[in-house]
């Protein structure tokens, strides 16, 4: 089973808030090979930005060193991925970095894993983490 990780999922688990426990479930399901998570390069960076812009870059080099050691799948951007992306965008109401969480579901047959409510009727597979 593949789950991909919204930015929302990631901050929530660093940032220890609620719904940290079910992203701490998935991370080790991951590392025990029972899933996949995945998560694109395009919310990486948005993850990046939102902890660089809250508590400075340095922090936010740190995150990345500790993410890049959850075991997860990083998933480049192409053509393909950026045009199914708009392609949502176009013709739903979500950031365009949450138009890549789903175009990357859609891509991967996976599971969106978020607390973000902008999901709701966009895509049918949703783990909820709050």
């Amino acid at each position: 089973m593949n789950y991909v990780l919204d930015a929302f999922a990631v901050l929530t688990y660093i940032g220890d808030e609620e719904g940290a426990d079910k992203v701490e479930e998935l991370l080790h399901k991951a590392e025990n090979g029972e899933i996949k998570l995945i998560m694109n390069y395009v919310n990486l960076g948005e993850v990046y930005y939102i902890i660089a812009r809250e508590f400075g870059v340095s922090k936010a080099n740190e995150a990345m060193a500790v993410i890049k050691r959850w075991g997860m799948e990083f998933a480049g951007v192409d053509e393909s991925l950026s045009l199914t992306a708009a392609r949502i965008k176009a013709m739903h109401s979500l950031s365009y970095a949450d138009a890549f969480v789903v175009a990357t579901a859609i891509g991967r047959n996976g599971i969106i894993v978020t607390g973000d409510r902008e999901f709701e009727g966009v895509y049918p597979d949703i783990l909820w983490i709050r």
